[in-house]
């Protein structure tokens, strides 16, 4: 046999790195692991070489080779911000939880430049819809060429959209210290919402929400510790300021219910904020499984 063309090797590698960044899910999803394998990531990151989040800062990698960035690793979008096209790992688990169905609407707020709205976009299929949000001017307008031939998206200006349309799934990919209003009003009766629950210091734990049928009663599963970028308006004068506490005692990892409106139980309460609350309550007939 002879050698595999360039394309056939890129497209092996990128296959390899699907199969890798999907293996936080046991089993791995493999509806995830065929989006991973057929978005092409380096297409949303620019021309190389590129710029590898590291402990001490960023790495420059030696050459414009697309095989550098499908490893596991952050890429730099705005290096002084910040703004990382993130791990591939994190997100190809959070979204196996969305558990997306083809037809599906989902919401990804904090696009950047798209790479993972198209992974959404992926699993919604023709039928589905995507509305993505970015707030970053550049990464918006990048997002939105990026975006371009994927007739089931529609990028918006999150500042110009204070109502949300209807969603089966919410992904939010910018750190806040509570789920906004507007975000639980817009999920559907099966409804989920991801989000990453962080402090004032960017750390928490990512957080799976699901729609129950009170609608101020959402089940809820910590899928983990995680850190972001602030998202513009997240910050909760109540919680965010003891989300870090609550993760490093074990409250959050017992989270099964988010209260929001109600008024609040001493007995089951671990975390209190703004107009919510995460509960110990189990929820025994969420709208949809958190398994």
């Amino acid at each position: 046999m002879g050698q595999s063309s360039p394309s056939e090797r890129l497209d092996q590698i990128r296959r390899d790195y699907a199969e890798r960044v999907s293996s936080r899910t046991r089993p791995p999803d493999p509806r995830v692991v065929a989006a991973f394998a057929t978005v092409p990531r380096e297409r949303f990151l620019g021309p190389g070489p590129w710029l590898i989040r590291s402990a001490d800062g960023y790495i420059r990698t030696p050459d414009a080779d697309p095989a550098r960035i499908y490893r596991d690793v952050l890429v730099a979008l705005e290096p002084l911000q910040r703004l990382n096209n993130g791990q591939p790992s994190l997100h190809a688990a959070a979204i196996a939880r969305l558990g997306l169905r083809r037809g599906e609407t989902v919401l990804h707020i904090g696009a950047g430049t798209g790479y993972y709205t198209a992974i959404l976009a992926e699993l919604v299929g023709p039928a589905g819809h995507v509305h993505a949000y970015e707030i970053e001017p550049r990464l918006a307008a990048l997002a939105r060429a990026n975006l371009a031939e994927r007739e089931n998206v529609v990028l918006h200006n999150e500042t110009e959209q204070p109502v949300l349309p209807p969603a089966d799934a919410i992904y939010v990919n910018a750190g806040a210290g509570g789920p906004q209003r507007r975000w639980l009003d817009a999920l559907t009766s099966a409804g989920r919402l991801i989000f990453p629950l962080t402090g004032d210091d960017g750390t928490g734990v990512m957080l799976l929400l699901m729609r129950t049928p009170d609608p101020q009663v959402f089940g809820a599963r910590c899928l983990g510790p995680v850190q972001f970028i602030p998202l513009v308006g997240g910050h909760d004068d109540i919680a965010s300021p003891h989300i870090a506490a609550a993760w490093t005692d074990g409250r959050l990892a017992r989270a099964r219910s988010l209260v929001a409106g109600k008024p609040l139980e001493p007995a089951t309460c671990l975390l209190e904020g703004d107009g919510w609350w995460l509960s110990s309550d189990e929820i025994s007939s969420p709208a949809t499984s958190p398994e």
